[in-house]
């Protein structure tokens, strides 16, 4: 997945606060997400609808999500932690919202988007990242729930694989660098993170 996204301020001097940082990494995120949809179709697997593609971004979101969450974890103290988290999750779903209501239309997409990230939430925190990269059960468990948007059918029945051996993998690789470019965090802790962090909804 070839992309720019905006990872640096433009004035090198300046120190972005936490609402900044996230606000800007959560337009990289979308990105980042939205390339390894696209990418999906690029190498031939079938989208059936909109809706379909929406779901995929929308999985991914959720994910790159968790891993900045675990570099926060390890970068920050747990208050910094929860403000950034919280603000990153929350500009994220801005930026689903709008993007949504212009391919389907009015309606509240964001408060779905919202319970369905608390609810894999949980889920990802069982999982391990190891030596800064999604473990294998990471991986593994994106790629079950794009399968299950994707299908089983002749064409999408490897969608699975390719989630878990290249598309993640090289997702966080371009979150990584990013968080990096914005404020010197490149390491992705191993350790679980919280189960218990809840993002509200507005």
């Amino acid at each position: 997945m070839k992309m720019r996204i905006r990872d640096k301020w433009r004035n090198r001097d300046r120190q972005g606060s936490l609402e900044d940082n996230a606000t800007s990494l959560a337009y990289g995120i979308w990105q980042i997400a939205l390339a390894a949809a696209k990418n999906l179709h690029v190498e031939d697997f079938d989208y059936d609808s909109d809706e379909q593609r929406i779901a995929v971004i929308a999985e991914y979101l959720i994910f790159l999500v968790h891993a900045a969450d675990r570099v926060a974890f390890e970068q920050m103290d747990e208050q910094s932690r929860n403000i950034f988290v919280t603000a990153l999750a929350q500009h994220t779903a801005r930026h689903y919202q709008r993007n949504v209501v212009d391919v389907m239309g009015r309606g509240d997409y964001r408060s779905g988007y919202i319970e369905k990230l608390n609810a894999r939430a949980a889920e990802y925190a069982e999982t391990p990242f190891t030596e800064g990269n999604p473990g294998y059960e990471t991986r593994r468990f994106l790629g079950e729930k794009i399968q299950e948007v994707m299908g089983m059918t002749q064409k999408n029945k490897w969608v699975i694989q390719q989630v878990i051996d290249l598309d993640a993998p090289e997702a966080v690789k371009h979150l990584k660098t990013a968080m990096d470019n914005l404020f010197g965090t490149s390491n992705i802790d191993p350790r679980p993170a919280s189960k218990d962090a809840v993002i509200g909804a507005d």
